[in-house]
C-alpha cells in the first residue's frame, strides 16, 4: 500500500488519532515534542547570519575552548572577518570551492565560516586519507586554495601535484594555544606556503569594500561538503546547503534537549564528517554554547578532557564509551552530563545496561542516549531524550523528520514493526554529491505524492511508539550459493546479545577455501574464552538459522581496532587471520 494512497484525514477515537498502521502519516514520535514544535520556521540566510544573529548580544560569552584557552563570541566575529576579507585578498569569491585539511582547531571554524559569509563552500577533507583519494577529491572540486594544518602538510602535498591548487595556506595546531606552548613547541612554516598570519596580514591591506558580493549566500547554497569514507566505492562528495545546516540547527533548538547558554559540548566526532561540523559543532555555536575543541582522536586525551571540562554534551562512538564503562572509571564529571549519545555502532541492549550502571555509580540519572544519522541528512536524523529512551531503540525522529521502512524493490512503505530499507524525509538533506547528479538521482527517491525520500541503504524498522531500530547495513550482506541472503548485522545482534560480550563485528571471508563468518569480538572483563565459545553456540543454534552460524572467532583485548575516523576498522580485521578459533555447531556447515 503506498501512502498516497491512504486518506490523509485519520480517523479519530475520541482525542486520539487512530492509528492507520504507517509511520510516515501517523507520526506518533510527535507526542513527544511540544506543539508549537511543528510551526517552528528554519532561518533564512546563511549559517553564518545565524551564528551571529543568536549571539552578536552576548560578545563576551565564551564560543570555544581549545586546550584551556578561551574565545569568546566578540574574538570569534573578529577572526571570522578578518579570514572573510583574508579569502576576499586570495580572490576567492561566492560559489568558489575551497579545500580545508584541518582537525578542529579555532581556525578551521574561522575558515568555514568566513566562506559561508562569503557564499563559498568549505570542502572538508579527511586527512587521514591517502593522497590518491586527495587528489581526486581536489580534482573533483576545482579548488584552487587549501588550508591546512601544519602538523599533516607532509602527507598532503603528494596529492596536490597536477590539481589547481595555487594558494597553499598552512597554520599549526597550536596557533591558538597559549602563546609560551608556541615558542616551546617551535612552530615553523613550510616553503612555499603562506603562513595562517601573512594570510590574515594580506586581507587587511586589501581593499576589500571594492568587493561586491551579487551573489549573497542564499539558504540554497552551498555551504559544506564532507565526503563519505568510500568502503563502498568512490568517496562521494556530500554537499550540505545553508538550508541543511540552518535545519539543523532550529531540530537542536526545538527537540527539547534542555541545551542552555554556556553550557559546554565536548566536540569529539571529526569535523570532516557532517555529525562532526553540524551537529557538534555550528549547531552548539549557534545556540551560545561552548565548543570544547578535540583536534586529536586519541582514547587518554579523550579521559583527560572529559575530567578536566566536566561537558554537559558529548556525542562520541559505542567503543570509546564501552571502554571508560569496562575500566570502571569514577569521577565527577561522568555524572555531569545533560545528554551522552553514542553513535555509529550497535548499542546491545546488554551493553547499553552496564554503561548505564556505570553512569548511575558515578551520580547520572540521565543514563546513555543513542541517535542514527548519515552525512547526507546533515548528522543526525533520530535521537532518544530524557523522555523516550527505550533499550536498544535508536530514538525518535527529530521534529521535522519523517523516517519509515521500505519495500524497496516495490517502493511501499511498511507497517509498524516490519524490517525494510529506511528511508528519511528531512530539511537536513544534502544538495547532492558534488559532481555526481547520478549518484544523487540513486540516492533520493520521490513518492507518488511527490515528497522526496532519502534511501539510507540501512535495514530497520519503526514501532508504533515512534521508536526507530536500525540492524544495520543492507549491503552488510552477501547471497549463498543456495541464494540464502546473510545479514551479518543478525550475526552481531545475536551475539552481543551475550552478556560476556561487550563488543563483537561479524566479517565475512574465506577461512580454509570457504566462506564464512568470522567473529571478532572483545570479551566482558573477567570473561572466560572458553565459556564465552559455549554460550556463543548456544545462542546461535536458538536464534540463528544455519546459514547464519559464525563458524570462526577471533577474541582481541581491549577492544576492536579503530580507524582513524573513530569507526571499527574492518580493513585490519578482514585482514586478520591469526588467532581464529573454530566454534562447532550440531549438524550444520558454513554456507558456501
Amino acid at each position: 500500500m503506498l501512502v498516497s494512497d491512504i486518506n490523509e484525514e485519520t480517523q479519530r477515537v475520541g482525542d486520539t488519532p487512530a492509528l492507520t498502521g504507517y509511520p510516515s502519516i501517523d507520526k506518533p514520535w510527535m507526542k513527544y515534542y511540544d506543539e508549537a514544535v511543528a510551526s517552528a520556521v528554519i532561518p533564512e540566510g546563511s549559517i553564518w547570519e545565524t551564528v551571529v544573529a543568536n549571539n552578536h548580544n552576548y560578545p563576551h560569552e565564551i564560543a570555544l575552548l581549545y586546550f584551556g584557552r578561551k574565545i569568546s563570541y566578540k574574538t570569534m566575529f573578529r577572526r571570522v572577518d578578518e579570514a572573510r576579507e583574508a579569502f576576499i585578498a586570495q580572490n576567492v569569491r561566492a560559489g568558489d570551492n575551497v579545500a580545508l585539511c584541518m582537525p578542529a582547531m579555532p581556525e578551521a571554524i574561522y575558515s568555514i565560516l568566513a566562506l559561508d559569509a562569503l557564499g563559498a563552500n568549505a570542502v572538508l577533507l579527511n586527512p587521514t586519507s591517502d593522497a590518491q583519494l586527495i587528489h581526486r577529491i581536489l580534482m573533483r572540486a576545482h579548488s584552487q586554495v587549501l588550508v591546512v594544518a601544519s602538523e599533516i602538510i607532509d602527507a598532503v602535498k603528494e596529492a596536490l601535484t597536477g590539481t589547481r591548487i595555487s594558494t597553499i595556506i598552512e597554520c599549526s595546531a597550536m596557533n591558538s594555544m597559549n602563546p609560551l606552548v608556541r615558542v616551546i613547541k617551535h612552530c615553523r612554516k613550510n616553503s612555499g606556503t603562506l603562513s595562517w598570519g601573512k594570510f590574515i596580514e594580506k586581507g587587511r591591506k586589501t581593499n576589500c569594500s571594492i568587493y561586491v558580493d551579487d551573489t549573497r549566500a542564499s539558504s540554497d547554497t552551498p555551504a559544506i561538503t564532507v565526503f563519505s569514507s568510500g568502503t563502498t566505492g568512490d568517496a562521494k562528495g556530500i554537499q550540505l546547503s545553508n538550508k541543511s545546516v540552518n535545519a539543523m540547527i532550529l531540530q537542536y533548538r526545538i527537540a527539547g534537549f534542555k541545551m542552555e547558554r554556556q553550557d559546554r559540548y565536548f566536540a569529539q566526532v571529526p569535523i570532516w564528517f557532517s555529525t562532526g561540523i553540524v551537529v557538534t559543532m555550528l549547531v552548539p555555536l549557534a545556540l551560545g554554547i561552548t565548543v570544547i575543541l578535540e583536534p586529536l582522536y586519541d582514547f587518554k586525551l579523550f579521559r583527560t578532557h572529559i575530567l578536566r571540562y566536566e561537558p554537559d554534551y558529548l556525542i562520541t562512538a559505542t567503543g570509546l564509551l564501552e571502554f571508560l564503562a569496562s575500566e570502571k572509571d569514577t569521577s565527577r564529571a561522568y555524572g555531569s552530563f545533560e545528554y551522552l549519545a553514542v553513535g555509529g555502532e550497535y548499542l546491545a541492549p546488554s551493553a547499553e545496561k552496564r554503561i548505564n550502571e556505570w553512569l548511575e555509580c558515578n551520580g547520572s540519572a540521565e543514563g546513555v542516549h543513542k541517535g542514527y544519522g548519515m552525512c547526507e541528512c546533515g548528522g543526525a536524523v533520530t535521537s532518544t531524550n530524557s523522555n523516550m529512551n527505550a533499550p536498544g531503540s535508536s530514538g525518535i525522529p527529530l521534529p521535522h523528520v519523517i523516517v519509515a521502512a521500505f519495500d524497496a524493490s516495490s517502493g511501499k512503505e511498511l507497517p509498524y514493526g516490519e524490517r525494510g530499507e529506511l528511508r528519511v524525509q528531512t530539511p537536513c538533506a544534502m544538495l547532492g554529491y558534488l559532481g555526481d547528479p547520478e549518484a544523487t538521482d540513486a540516492y533520493f527517491w520521490v513518492d507518488e505524492a511527490g515528497a522526496q525520500w532519502a534511501c539510507t541503504g540501512d535495514m530497520g524498522y519503526v514501532t508504533e511508539d515512534g521508536n526507530v531500530y536500525v540492524d544495520g547495513r543492507i549491503c552488510d550482506s552477501y547471497t549463498t550459493s543456495r541464494g540464502e541472503i546473510v545479514y551479518l548485522f543478525d550475526i552481531e545482534r545475536a551475539v552481543l546479545d551475550i552478556d560476556c560480550v561487550r563488543q563483537c563485528k561479524a566479517i565475512a571471508c574465506e577461512v580454509n577455501d570457504e566462506i564464512a563468518h568470522v567473529c571478532h569480538m572483545v570479551l566482558a572483563p573477567g570473561a572466560e574464552c572458553g565459556r564465552a565459545m559455549q554460550e556463543i553456540e548456544k545462542r546461535c543454534a536458538d536464534v540463528l538459522p544455519a546459514s547464519h552460524f559464525p563458524f570462526w572467532i577471533r577474541f582481541y583485548e581491549g577492544s576492536l581496532p579503530i580507524a582513524p575516523s573513530g569507526k571499527l576498522d574492518v580493513t585490519c580485521m578482514k585482514g586478520n587471520r591469526e588467532g581464529l578459533q573454530k566454534l562447532h555447531f550440531p549438524e550444520s556447515k558454513p554456507a558456501d
